[in-house]
């Protein structure tokens, strides 16, 4: 029997390094004791006193949390819980894992106070989609605010509409509010379910503004998410023209390495339209592959050739490894 262990998303750079772990687990026949503890008798060498422990069943994915930012967090060094002396006495580690049944909770608790980034997702395949543009989506990408001070009410405003999607073919733009969903007004505990629930189906209800304050407009736009939905992160580019020159505008959203080659084809356009001035529009860009970022930045220019654009910091520990094994060099960018 086996089962797939969660990956874990963790900072192990400051450039946003992603450390992706997956481990395949093969079951065997283990004597079951209290608090989920297990006692391995298969080595009949060894004494009672000196009897194995391994963990089961959740314990074990608990494990592999602790075990995989011991390993490779950045913060490692900091923090006293994530040691390498936790490690010196198995019964003791054991024990520790043993009080933190709940792997997704276990993971938040270990992460150091200034880590914004981290995060720890089950499905594999949904997180590679992910970090490729490839998602369920119904097209409408949207930002949340309160709807005054001191309220639960929660506004939702639309920042741009995905090409080729459900919300393209609808009465829905960029700059448009939202108040409610199927008929029912978002608040701090309901936004969750209301739009990042399970249905792939729902209905917006739309405001505006109305002397000074948003109210229901009557318009009601109906969406439906797209699974595995191929998003393209150039959202605009174009060419404007002024009376001082032309300004080539890009709107790049997620640094994806398959799309350097339309990368390259427009700043190729960009070049042979005479622009005098660039705008890169980065707002909702997320971030992603450090080598495709690279790769927009050496369209921009060219002038530093050499130079370092990167250079990626890990724990001291991971950090003499990867030097001693692939050399210094490895690191910079």
């Amino acid at each position: 029997m086996n089962f797939t262990r969660p990956h874990i998303i963790s900072l192990a750079s400051r450039y946003l390094f992603i450390s992706i772990f997956l481990l395949i687990i093969g079951c065997k026949k283990e004597a079951i004791s209290e608090e989920g503890l297990v006692a391995d008798t298969s080595n009949t060498s060894l004494d009672t006193d000196d009897t194995a422990i391994s963990l089961e069943g959740e314990l074990q994915i608990s494990d592999f949390v602790w075990q995989g930012l011991n390993t490779y967090y950045y913060w490692q060094d900091e923090l006293e819980y994530l040691a390498d002396s936790k490690l010196e006495d198995e019964k003791t580690y054991a024990q520790y894992i043993s009080q933190n049944p709940d792997p997704e909770e276990f993971f938040y608790s270990l992460l150091h106070p200034n880590d914004r980034f981290s995060w720890i997702q089950d499905d594999y395949v949904e997180l590679e989609n992910t970090l490729s543009g490839i998602y369920a989506t119904n097209g409408v990408e949207f930002g949340l605010t309160y709807a005054c001070q001191d309220c639960n009410e929660v506004v939702g405003y639309v920042q741009y509409i995905l090409e080729e999607s459900d919300a393209s073919t609808k009465n829905i733009k960029r700059g448009d509010f939202f108040t409610g969903v199927n008929g029912i007004q978002l608040t701090v505990g309901n936004y969750r379910s209301l739009l990042f629930g399970d249905e792939l189906s729902y209905t917006l209800n739309m405001a505006e503004i109305q002397e000074g304050k948003l109210a229901l407009n009557g318009i009601d736009v109906q969406l439906t998410k797209e699974e595995n939905f191929k998003t393209n992160p150039i959202q605009i580019s174009k060419t404007i023209e002024t009376s001082s020159g032309k300004i080539g505008y890009l709107m790049y959203n997620q640094f994806v390495a398959d799309a350097s080659l339309a990368l390259n084809e427009i700043f190729g356009n960009f070049k042979s339209e005479g622009i005098s001035d660039l705008v890169i529009d980065l707002r909702y860009n997320g971030g992603g592959s450090v080598n495709n970022c690279i790769e927009l930045a050496s369209m921009i220019t060219g002038q530093f050739t050499g130079k370092v654009f990167a250079k990626k910091k890990y724990n001291s520990r991971l950090l003499a490894y990867l030097e001693d094994r692939y050399g210094a060099e490895s690191l910079v960018d």
